[in-house]
Order: structure tokens, then sequence, then C-alpha cells
């Protein structure tokens, strides 16, 4: 079985199906003439000489001492996301042979922004790199992934990663020994086009005996509770929408009957049918317009602590549901739904598509209201009316 090329994974990134494409890698490999972290604990777990001391003095090593790490992702990872990572000297390598280390590894070996380092993969056929320091982040994260890690050898110490872009180690060939190396995440812009990007994907290259799916059950995860809170929105819009239509309707007749002797008046004096319900079509969409921009203050002050009440009660109940067991099959493997990152807040913003439409939507009903109460009133003639007020 052929694995799937490094450039075949960007290229089926490159499609308008998607909305986006982040690409992560990982790479074992080895500092030359560099001291590292950890160096010496080597010898407590029976690995004596095989890191030697980084390649100093000539000596060759046949372990890795350090991971390169390479990232598309704009936030780089959750660590530099939550603030635990920092940058506060130079940037993250943008351009090719550039990359970034730990503070702890530049304080080290003295390295500072503008110096180069040297290193070797690990594949089959070592190569070796030479990269230029183009930033120094601050790392208050631990040593290690796992606090009681029983291998702490200087490879799995997170000091020691060093960072560079993908189009560094694509450019340079570093993930030619190992095309695994490199991970992709494509997000559709609608769960409905997988079919039409797994052709897509069997066009460009992709071999048959590969299965392209979805992970439905951690999108549902995600965006179950959303889809929830839509529901029961789009529901109060429709009941909203239907009542309000009617009673505006109802009230709007009212308001207009107890005007009759005004409307009759005003026909007395001359004054035709299509001036009076023009007259009366402008006053209330004066008031409907007045009554829209004080709906629209109140609800951009109300939406957000409204659907956060609702998301919170829509996780609250996924949860109940999990802990009742709902466990799901993922790839022939069990997960439990709990170790999916879940959403936890929705940023509410209306755009002014949706304003232009909510502002169409209050002057239509304004006017069908306005019109049944005028066309109710203006069948009656100027004299019959008068007669009736007497």
């Amino acid at each position: 079985m052929d694995d799937i090329t490094t450039s075949q994974y960007i290229e089926f990134g490159e499609s308008d199906l998607l909305l986006s494409s982040i690409y992560e890698g990982k790479i074992s490999g080895q500092l030359i003439n560099m001291d590292v972290l950890d160096k010496d604990l080597s010898v407590g777990n029976g690995m004596s000489g095989a890191y030697g001391d980084g390649g100093v003095g000539g000596s060759e090593s046949s372990m890795p001492n350090m991971s390169l790490l390479a990232s598309s992702r704009a936030d780089i990872s959750d660590e530099f996301k939550s603030g635990a990572r920092k940058i506060p000297v130079g940037e993250y390598p943008a351009g090719e042979n550039e990359c970034m280390i730990s503070e702890q590894l530049a304080k080290l070996n003295n390295l500072s922004v503008g110096d180069t380092i040297q290193l070797k993969d690990m594949g089959q056929s070592p190569k070796t790199y030479t990269l230029t320091i183009s930033g120094i982040f601050e790392d208050h994260t631990s040593d290690y992934l796992d606090d009681e890690e029983p291998f702490r050898l200087p490879w799995n110490n997170r000091h020691n990663e060093v960072f560079v872009s993908i189009d560094t180690i694509t450019a340079m060939g570093m993930l030619e020994n190992d095309n695994r190396a490199l991970t992709a995440v494509y997000t559709l812009k609608d769960p409905s086009d997988l079919e039409a990007f797994k052709a897509e994907l069997t066009a460009k290259g992709l071999p048959s005996y590969y299965k392209v799916t979805s992970d439905e059950s951690g999108y549902k995860t995600v965006v179950g509770p959303v889809e929830e809170m839509s529901k029961i929105t789009n529901t109060f819009l429709i009941v909203i929408l239907i009542l309000g239509g009617v009673i505006l309707v109802v009230l709007s007749t009212m308001a207009i009957r107890e005007r009759k002797y005004e409307i009759g008046v005003l026909r007395a004096m001359g004054m035709g049918k299509v001036k009076v319900a023009i007259g009366f079509l402008c006053e209330s969409l004066i008031i409907t317009s007045l009554c829209l921009i004080l709906g629209l203050g109140v609800g951009a002050l109300v939406t957000q602590p409204v659907a956060d009440t609702l998301l919170e009660s829509q996780i609250q109940i996924a949860e109940e549901a999990e802990l009742s067991g709902n466990v799901q099959q993922v790839g022939g493997t069990f997960s439990n739904l709990r170790e999916r990152q879940k959403l936890s807040e929705v940023e509410i913003s209306m755009s002014g598509e949706a304003i232009l439409m909510i502002a169409i939507i209050a002057l239509a009903l304004g006017l069908v209201s306005s019109l049944s109460g005028i066309l109710y009133i203006t069948k009656y003639e100027p004299m019959k009316i008068l007669s009736e007020r007497n």
C-alpha cells in the first residue's frame, strides 16, 4: 500500500469545497554541535552514549535529541493560543530556512535571533539542514506532556522542540524520509459536500483502497448544541411571526375603526380613497420604523445573554446524555464523546444581511396590517360614516 505523499496532502487541500486546511508536521531529529536539555538523563534510562553530546567533537549519535514541529495554524498551537507559550523575541518563522527555539534551549547554547543551527533528520538517508533563528519563545509548559513520563529523554523534552514553517519542511524535503510525519485536517464548508470532495480526491490521485469519511460523531458533538438552539429559535420565530401578524392586523383594524369619523371628514372634504390610504400607510410605516430601531437596539443587548442561556441548557442536556452511556463507535474503536472538545460559547452578532431581512419583515408586517384596516374602513361612503357618528 502506497503512502500519501506530502505534495498530495497539499494538493488535496486546494479545493473550493473546503473551509480550511490545516497541516501539522512532527519529525524526530538531532541538533548538531549543540547541548540539549535532559541530555544526562539518558544515562539513567540505559541510553548512555546513545545521544552523545549532540554531535560535539564530531561524535555521531544514533538517537534523536529533539523534535522538529511545523504548523499552518495562525495561532501555531493550543499552547501559544492559551499563552503558555509566547514569542517575546523575534517572530514565528514565516520564510524558508527559518526556525524558532525555546528560551531554555537558547540560553543553554548562548543563541540569539539571527544565529544559525544545524540539525539532522533520522530517516534511512539522513540529511543535514541549516536553519536561521527567527524567534525565541518563552515556554511555561511542563518539560514533558505527561508529568509521570517514565522515559525522560531529550527528544521527549518539550523545551527541545524547534518550530519551522510548513513551507520549510516541504521545500527542504524534510518529509521525504517519512511522509506519515505530516498530518492534514480538512474542514468542509458543508458536510453534504463529502461525496463531491471524495470524487475530487480520487481525481487527484487518491488510491481507491483509501476510504474517505468525515468525523460525523465529532461534528455532532461540537455543533449539536448549536443545532438544537437553532431549532428552538426558529420555532420561536415562526410562532412570533404568525401570532404577531394576527395581533397587528386586529390592532390596526380596531385603531382605524376608532378613526372612522376622521376618515369620513377627509372624504367629505374631497380627499380620495387613495390619498387617505397613503396617509395612513405612511403613518403606520413611520411608527413601524421607529419601533424597528428600538427593537434592534434592545435585541443587540439581550441576544448574547439569551443565546448563552440556551446554549448552556443544551450543553447540559448533551452531558447528561453522555453520562447515561452514549458511546459511539468510530473507525472500529470506541470513543467516548467526553474526550472530544465541545463548544462552550457562541458569539452572536447581527450582520448587515440579517438586519436588512428583519427590516423587510417588520415593514411588510406593518404594511399588511395597515392595509387590512384601511381596506375595511374605506369601503364606506363619507355620508354613511358621518351619519353613524351622529
